[in-house]
């Protein structure tokens, strides 16, 4: 006798955050396998998961029941009550109207009932109750969880949900898991339902795949509640809530009525959701009478492109007219509308932009104004942005300043009605270090041994656990152990579940009509309401995502051209900036590139400019393309650069590849060179060969496997042989998967030499102006002063930056004079009403003349002592008054005593006796007590405490001499060394935190700090031992360390490398010299080397002078370049004082330092002197 079908109706997938463990692929599979003809998605509270699930069941001829359970408010979904507890209810859509009805649901539970769970109530239940089938829930459901405590409330909720949906729409949902609690409600509520004629349904509240997935469900469950496996406090499941196959379900309700099970068949007929995107759902945009969307486009971009060049010429127009015959095919002139529209507004704002990506590819755009350059003129392919053969939905990728792109999308906003915009859901999955950081913390497993395994996998986007396990043998090996065994085993279990939801980065939404009526919504914590579905379900459902992009390099810029117009009244626009100014191209060879977007990232990108010298705008847009993993780890970089110089031969592996890589000298950098590789060799089309370069982009073997024939058959008609086509195809195919997309690299060049122009021709508002962007950033800012020293020699002028100060200073960096004066802001303890209550009390023109002027002046009620102790400390009152920092410090309590007496006097009226109706102060100037002033070092520290770096000097100033002598290193050089080499540097030790190895061995995590910037580095057990004492912050140090593994630090815009020291020696400063030094090196020019008075003089001071240390002459022989010479060990010399003084009085000043072996540098001829 053929078993009975059941249906499971209320599972659980990954998209129940962090509680579900099912993935849908595999509940679908489930369905396949168990001959079950439908299933049920019903994740708490959420429908995140619902049309990806409609499109996998529906994929493999399953039906697929979409529902939610929802949590349900006691009362009021606006209450917000402590102690209240949500119930559960299930809710399947039997129909479109009642999937969308759901979606209403869903979507107000986040936007009016979020408390600490998304909640409905039975008001918005019974607006949205059309095409739903309403079981009751599970043991925390609102009925049943009252069978026990409340039966007449049980009741109640009853009767309201009949009355709500009707008597056919209701089933009373039992479950069977073997808990005590539901076994002692099952009788009555299966008496209820037949008391209210309602028919029973069976389901299985599964949160698993299989039982054996138990233990896996049990860790995820403790990543979610932050709880350790061991804890006995703590929520368990038992091993029952999985996907029970039709003959367990039929084994656990064996002792109810059939219906429980055949009534799971019932529901699933009825549930038959039919999702039809094929109506238009982007909104419709105004244009004029008689115009078609599409009429419209064509007229506006024919307008632009002639304003844009002086010239159309015929091959112009056919890119155009192609361009918009795509656009109407592909049914987009409404979204390329849109776009034009508000970027439109934006320029009409005067909000800087700046559109990144493949839409760089598209004349009809830069014919709207969208982007900024001609992609003719650069070779960039339309097919990159929008082709028929790889049809995706065209992506604009737009960068707005910060503080610009909430007011671009407020603008849509009004345009289109809150209620047809939203953001879009992110999903954060488990990737392969997450997965074993949670897994290791759940299995209460030291800190320190997890990180040591996270830190050997590869910092590579994306990469999964296997494949790190394949690509890095101490990981393979590390894994293997057996205390990291179990964590391996859950980590791989849990890898690319949905761990939580935030909002896309940049993407929004716009819908004709309510966006509910078309996807359900979510709202974040900041109040920001999104769609629930991710970018790639929405464009599945036919939803286009624009895209805006917030980046604060265009506040800079901002803000640097209102400096400029303030400052020398010039309307400057980007738009202005000429592309041929050689002053530019000097200052960018030079590796001034700090402040510069995408070329400041690190000394290694400094070091690429240095070496390409570019002088015009060509030579500068491969720079960010090359200088990135692939390319560098290829020696793709390498190759560009002599080839450019000169130094290696250019070539191709055949003739036909010219046309694509001669611009880089042959060496294939941009995706838009694979694609027309393929179209001039192998006869594709520009669509067909996006297909291929989106195949060898993704690794996808199936696709490449046919295009790769299909290329070498194509190569074959164009004369080329097969062998020779397949070594063309083996070698584009590892450069399409880090080739850059061309498009996307000219619009960052552009902005990065508009940037370096502003840089060159206006360099004090541009760095005002970035450290002003930066200020909450302090490294950022040491990077930018440091950057202005150098530039003194380039500009042959000198820029300060200036200490705060309470008379010159504003919020923000300034100009002052020929330098930069600090800003207030930067200054810790200082909040924006205290520096609008300093800048108003001087708006009268009178300057602070003393500190008890200023606290005299000030409101008491807007300032404190700790605001004005951070001011003192941080030098901006040195120029006021007489008193030293350390005085005006001790003296704080007294002024302000009297000045706040004095305030109370001016507000009650009372003034002086003898001021004859002047308001002046009753109390005499304070004359301030005398303490003594802060050492040097306890000034700059000070200083640094409150404005996070120091300013006025630094403390490793004073070891100049050491520095270069004795170093092989800075902050800002490390990342040029290889990983393994070894590093010496002179630092101070900025942080250090000791921590406990596994064996119980103390190291320490230290950051040093030189003149440059910080540097992180590690101290192992060994080498902690021996310097215990010298690794204490505050301590300058020499140090000798392997530079360890790059590690990448990101911010909002870019990546910064960043390379660690690893630590084997600590040597005192003050010991450096004693220690350090290998013999005494003397520069001889060449005119004196025929000067034999001054070479006896010297023999001389040798004679005089014995001592340890090796002489070393440095002659300079123009004949024969630099000679070394090795004297022998009767010309042994200390390294004294008295020596420099007359060894300098014969050959200069800097002719005599000591010598440090690991500073040979340079080809020098080198011999050993025995005599002269």
């Amino acid at each position: 006798m053929a078993i009975t079908p059941f249906v499971h109706l209320h599972n659980h997938s990954e998209f129940s955050l962090l509680d579900g463990a099912c993935r849908m692929e595999e509940m679908v599979d489930w369905a396949v396998k168990n001959s079950a003809p439908a299933i049920a998605l019903t994740d708490h509270g959420n429908m995140f998961g619902a049309y990806d699930f409609y499109k996998a069941a529906k994929d493999k001829g399953i039906n697929p029941i979409l529902g939610c359970e929802v949590y349900v408010a006691p009362d009021s979904r606006t209450d917000r009550q402590k102690g209240q507890k949500p119930y559960h209810l299930t809710l399947l859509a039997e129909d479109m109207v009642g999937y969308q009805n759901l979606m209403k649901l869903v979507s107000l539970a986040y936007i009016e009932g979020f408390y600490s769970k998304p909640r409905i109530d039975m008001e918005i239940l019974r607006a949205y109750k059309q095409g739903l089938i309403v079981l009751t829930g599970c043991i925390n459901g609102f009925v049943p969880a009252l069978i026990g405590p409340d039966q007449n409330q049980a009741v109640a909720n009853l009767k309201t949900l009949i009355d709500i949906v009707g008597q056919d729409n209701v089933f009373v949902e039992i479950q069977n898991h073997g808990l005590s609690n539901e076994v002692e409600a099952m009788p009555d509520l299966i008496k209820i339902a037949q008391e209210f004629n309602l028919p029973l349904v069976g389901t299985n509240d599964s949160h698993y795949l299989t039982q054996e997935h138990h233990d896996m469900h049990d860790v995820l469950l403790c990543v979610q509640m932050g709880k350790t496996r061991n804890d006995q406090n703590r929520l368990r499941f038992d091993n029952q809530f999985y996907l029970k196959t039709i003959d367990e379900m039929h084994q656990v309700f064996i002792d109810y009525p059939p219906e429980v099970i055949t009534n799971t068949l019932e529901v699933a007929n009825r549930c038959q959701v039919k999702l039809d995107y094929d109506q238009s759902i982007m909104p419709e945009t105004s244009v004029p009478e008689g115009y078609t969307e599409m009429a419209y486009l064509k007229k506006i971009c024919q307008e632009g492109l002639q304003t844009q060049v002086e010239t159309v010429d015929a091959k112009m127009q056919d890119r155009l007219d192609y361009e918009l015959s795509i656009i109407e095919k592909t049914d987009y002139a409404g979204y390329f509308l849109i776009v034009w529209d508000y970027v439109n507004y934006a320029r009409n704002q005067g909000f800087p932009l700046n559109t990144r990506g493949s839409a760089g590819g598209s004349l009809a755009l830069y014919a709207l104004g969208v982007t900024t350059f001609d992609p003719m003129e650069y070779n960039c392919i339309f097919e990159r942005f929008l082709n028929l053969e790889r049809f995706n939905p065209p992506d604009i990728d737009i960068d707005f300043a910060p503080e610009h792109r909430d007011l671009v999308i407020k603008y849509l906003v009004d345009c289109y009605g809150e209620e047809s915009v939203g953001y879009v859901a992110a999903f954060n999955s488990l990737g392969a270090k997450q997965a074993i950081r949670d897994v290791g913390r759940v299995l209460d497993i030291p800190l320190s041994d997890v990180d040591r395994v996270v830190k050997l996998i590869p910092s590579t986007p994306g990469i999964t656990l296997d494949e790190a396990l394949e690509e890095v043998p101490d990981f393979n090996n590390a894994a293997k152990e057996p205390q990291n065994q179990e964590v391996m085993q859950f980590a791989h279990e849990l890898e690319g579940m949905k761990r939580h939801v935030s909002i896309h980065a940049s993407g929004i939404v716009l819908a004709n009509g309510p966006l509910t009526d078309y996807v359900p919504l979510f709202k974040d914590k900041s109040g920001r309401i999104a769609t629930q579905f991710e970018f790639k379900t929405i464009e599945s459902i036919g939803m286009v995502k624009f895209d805006f992009l917030g980046l604060r390099t265009l506040s800079e810029v901002h803000n640097c051209l209102e400096r400029i117009h303030l400052r020398h009244g010039i309307e400057l626009a980007l738009t202005d900036i000429p592309f041929d100014d050689d002053k530019t191209y000097a200052m960018i060879s030079k590796g001034l590139v700090g402040g510069l977007f995408q070329l400041e990232t690190s000394p290694g990108m400094r070091r690429v400019i240095i070496q390409l010298q570019p002088d015009k705008f060509e030579d500068f847009i491969p720079i960010p393309a090359l200088y990135r993993p692939g390319p560098l780890d290829s020696g793709m970089m390498d190759s560009y650069i002599r080839r450019k110089i000169g130094l290696e031969a250019i070539s191709y592996l055949h003739p036909l590849l010219e046309g694509a890589l001669s611009e880089t000298y042959g060496v294939c950098i941009y995706q838009e060179q694979v694609m027309q590789i393929a179209q001039d060799l192998a006869g594709f089309t520009l669509g067909e060969a996006d297909v291929l370069r989106y195949a060898m982009g993704k690794k996808n073997a199936e696709m490449l496997s046919d295009l790769k024939e299909k290329f070498v058959r194509g190569s074959l008609k164009n004369g080329v042989e097969e062998a020779k086509a397949v070594e063309i195809f083996e070698y584009l195919e590892p450069f399409g998967r880090y080739a850059f997309n061309k498009s996307h690299t000219v619009a960052y060049a552009i902005l990065s030499y508009q940037m370096a122009y502003l840089k060159t021709h206006y360099t004090r508002e541009f760095m005002a102006a970035m450290m002003t962007g930066e200020s909450a950033y302090s490294e950022k800012i040491m990077k930018y002063i440091a950057e202005c020293k150098k530039l003194a020699d380039f500009l042959r002028t000198e820029i300060k930056v200036l200490p705060p100060d309470i008379n010159s200073s504003d919020t923000t960096f300034t100009i002052d004079g020929n330098d930069i004066r600090f800003g207030l802001a930067a200054v810790k303890n200082v909040s924006e009403n205290v520096i609008e209550g300093i800048v108003e009390a001087r708006s009268d023109g009178e300057p602070f003349s003393s500190l008890q002027d200023f606290c005299e002046r000030i409101d008491s009620k807007l300032i404190n002592k700790r605001a004005i102790e951070s001011l003192i400390q941080s030098g901006a009152f040195d120029n006021v008054g007489d008193g030293h920092r350390a005085q005006d410090l001790a003296n704080l309590d007294r002024v302000m005593k009297a000045a706040q007496s004095a305030q109370q006097d001016r507000d009650k009226g009372q003034i002086s006796l003898f001021s004859e109706g002047e308001e002046t102060n009753f109390f005499a100037q304070i004359e301030l007590t005398e303490v003594e002033e802060w050492t040097y070092d306890e000034r700059l520290k000070n200083e640094k405490e409150m404005l996070g770096f120091y300013l006025s000097g630094h403390p490793l100033e004073q070891y100049g001499d050491l520095i270069e002598y004795y170093t092989t290193a800075t902050s800002q050089t490390l990342a040029e060394h290889a990983n393994g080499t070894e590093a010496h540097v002179v630092a101070m030790i900025a942080e250090s935190r000791v921590v406990t190895t596994k064996k119980g061995e103390q190291m320490a995590i230290v950051v040093l700090e030189d003149l440059e910037g910080t540097i992180p580095a590690v101290v192992f057990p060994d080498t902690y031992k021996t310097s215990v004492d010298l690794i204490e912050e505050g301590n300058v140090v020499w140090l000798r360390g392997n530079v360890g593994q790059d590690r990448r630090r990101d911010d909002d815009e870019t990546q910064e490398e960043v390379r660690q020291l690893q630590i084997n020696e600590v040597v005192p400063i003050n010991e450096v010299i004693d220690k350090m030094t290998s013999a005494v090196e003397i520069s001889i020019a060449n005119e004196d080397l025929e000067n034999r008075v001054k070479l006896d003089q010297l023999n001389q001071i040798c004679n005089a002078n014995r001592g340890e240390y090796n002489l070393v002459l440095r002659l300079a022989a123009p004949k024969f370049g630099e000679i070394i010479a090795q004297c022998g060990q009767r010309f042994n010399l200390p390294y004294t004082e008295t020596i420099t003084r007359e060894v300098e009085n014969l050959f200069g000043n800097g002719s005599i330092k000591p010598s440090n072996r690991t500073k040979r540098n340079g080809k020098q001829s080198k011999f050993v002197l025995s005599s002269w």
